[in-house]
């Protein structure tokens, strides 16, 4: 494997951890949300889902998002009578969203980001003593 394969590799890593984080972001962002974007009713939190990809031809595996899969137990119901999007009987529908949870994959993600940042590094580090050593 070569060290461009390496970089390659971690910066799969990279990117879906970035998407991880966003999606986190926007879970946390929408816990409120009483209308998804169609205006039929509260946000449905959500997850990313991953598959492995083939990035190198020894059999070097990347990671690659797949898409997003809904969680969560539905809209938890809260009694608010004066808000704009209550129910007949005074209810309102809110996401049910994990906030610690959230969190959690927020900063799990932010230390995958970072180790595949350094992997990076190393590799061109490696990369430029490689050449330096050629000289």
């Amino acid at each position: 494997m070569s060290v461009f394969d390496t970089i390659r590799i971690a910066a799969s890593g990279l990117t879906a951890e970035r998407f991880r984080m966003d999606v986190a972001s926007s879970n946390i962002a929408n816990q409120r949300s009483t209308r998804n974007a169609e205006g039929t009713g509260p946000y449905q939190p959500v997850a990313p889902f991953f598959a492995a990809m083939q990035m190198t031809a020894d059999g070097g595996q990347g990671v690659v998002a797949t898409g997003l899969v809904p969680i969560g137990n539905g809209p938890i119901r809260v009694y608010d009578p004066t808000h704009p999007d209550a129910d007949t009987q005074g209810f309102v529908a809110y996401p049910d969203v994990d906030i610690a949870a959230q969190m959690a994959d927020l900063m799990g993600s932010a230390r995958a980001y970072s180790m595949n940042a350094t992997v990076t590094q190393a590799a061109k580090q490696t990369a430029l003593d490689a050449i330096e050593i050629g000289r």
